[in-house]
């Protein structure tokens, strides 16, 4: 998938989970380049940073999923 970050670059990413919560869609995907992963929300079709609250949410569902 091509995402776009805040600053309009485009990139290609491999996307491993969608979240849909709040009507806000969060990403977990992994960088191609770097083989890093990341989380972001998507806002108007550009990729931006998530904040403590939401990131604390992420973590929570990944424990959840993992606990399964």
């Amino acid at each position: 998938m091509i995402l776009r970050n805040s600053k309009g670059q485009e990139r290609n990413f491999k996307i491993l989970f969608k979240i849909e919560q709040n009507n806000n869609c969060y990403y977990i995907y992994e960088d191609y380049l770097t083989s890093r992963c990341y989380v972001g929300k998507k806002d108007c079709d550009k990729l931006k940073k998530i904040n403590n609250e939401e990131m604390t949410l992420i973590k929570a569902l990944l424990e959840k999923v993992n606990e399964e």
